[in-house]
């Protein structure tokens, strides 16, 4: 049987998404999501649960469903890449397909290849010393050595351009394939053609507007989301900054990617800042973007440190599947422990328990930010989705 891939965060699923599952539906038999943990790239809370997220991947036709672990999928475009990369490989998948603006795989392919040379990443290091963004720089010097840098401008490509580096980083013999993304761009607050993107739903969502919402969500899981379900990083704002306020400089340091320098500029900020809004704006530069301040705060929130910075995951964590995926899953597939309950964990190497004790910890504190909090524990007790049972 063959196993297509998607990664994604669902942030929350909506019509878009359901398009690329389809999509993938007829690329294989068996189609594996990876998706973000509780904490997202952008530096944020998921608006709703992992759970409740792989939840709504199997009723739109998902057959299996697993977690990156909060350590990458709250990390830069390359850690998350790599991350979510290797947990599909180990999920038994030869082919992973995407959005992305461009719609041509050929040219993600080809600018993939640039990217990844030794020169590339010597030229945007010289460029870099100059002040610009590391994205900018990443664009002016790819655009010199041939990519379009109009490619690298749409937030799909460069994702999809970093699953093709990380493949080749990791020597897996992984195809890609993409299809073109319709309707309102990545973080876009417009409608286009009936379809908008996550950020505009997660903005409605956050006023209350669950109803309205739904309309840009596949029928499978209208009616299923409650104001209860909602999470808010402002639930936790003075605890963020309560903690970054009892930081040493030395300890900002050691979070991942930080540059040096940077770590003075968090301490001195957190001590003046008194929302977290501010604390971001005093200290984003043209030189760090928003989303990476916001992941680094966070990061130190969460005691993240660099020890598993741009590695790979030692386990997968299912979530759930459909009784199609555990027959997939039955087979054997990577070089990584399947893990479907938590107390297997245990019997893994120190590595793996240690990334299991973070995620802990961050759902414990996620838990703070919905809308009616949970205690301590869930993780753990966390229950394994089966689709069949979901219906």
């Amino acid at each position: 049987m063959s196993c297509v891939g998607i990664i994604a965060e669902f942030n929350p699923l909506h019509t878009g998404h359901k398009r690329i599952i389809d999509y993938a539906k007829t690329q294989g038999d068996t189609v594996a999501c990876v998706i973000s943990g509780n904490f997202v790239q952008r530096g944020d809370t998921a608006i709703i649960s992992k759970q409740m997220r792989a939840k709504f991947a199997l009723l739109c036709g998902a057959d299996i469903v697993a977690e990156l672990p909060v350590l990458w999928s709250m990390s830069t475009a390359q850690n998350f890449a790599l991350g979510s990369v290797w947990q599909l490989y180990n999920l038994g998948c030869e082919k992973i397909v995407f959005g992305s603006e461009c719609g041509d795989i050929k040219a993600l392919y080809d600018a993939a290849d640039i990217l990844n040379s030794d020169n590339f990443f010597a030229k945007v290091s010289e460029k870099a010393k100059s002040g610009v963004t590391f994205a900018v720089a990443r664009e002016q010097i790819a655009a010199e050595m041939g990519v379009d840098f109009t490619l690298l401008r749409g937030a799909n490509n460069n994702l999809g351009i970093e699953y093709i580096i990380a493949a080749k980083k990791l020597n897996l013999p992984i195809e890609f394939d993409t299809i073109k993304r319709l309707g309102a761009g990545h973080d876009s607050g417009e409608i286009d053609d009936g379809f908008v993107s996550s950020s505009f739903i997660r903005t409605e969502l956050l006023k209350g507007n669950i109803g309205y919402t739904e309309r840009f969500m596949p029928r499978e899981i209208r009616g299923i989301i409650n104001d209860k379900d909602i999470s808010d990083i402002k639930r936790l704002e003075n605890a963020v900054l309560y903690s970054i306020r009892t930081k040493t400089a030395d300890q900002i340091k050691n979070l991942p990617d930080i540059s040096e320098g940077l770590e003075n500029k968090i301490y001195f900020s957190a001590r003046v800042a008194t929302s977290l809004d501010e604390l971001y704006n005093m200290i984003k530069t043209k030189r760090y973007t928003l989303a990476r301040i916001r992941r680094l705060i966070l990061s130190a929130f969460l005691e993240f440190d660099g020890s598993f910075f741009m590695t790979t995951p030692p386990y997968v964590r299912v979530l759930g599947f459909s009784e199609n995926g555990i027959n997939h899953l039955k087979k054997p597939q990577g070089v990584i422990p399947i893990i479907t309950r938590a107390v297997q964990i245990k019997q893994l190497e120190s590595d793996a328990q240690q990334v299991f004790e973070t995620e802990c910890r961050a759902t414990d504190i996620y838990n703070l930010s919905l809308a009616t909090p949970l205690e301590c524990g869930s993780e753990q007790r966390m229950k394994l989705l089966k689709k069949e049972e979901l219906l």
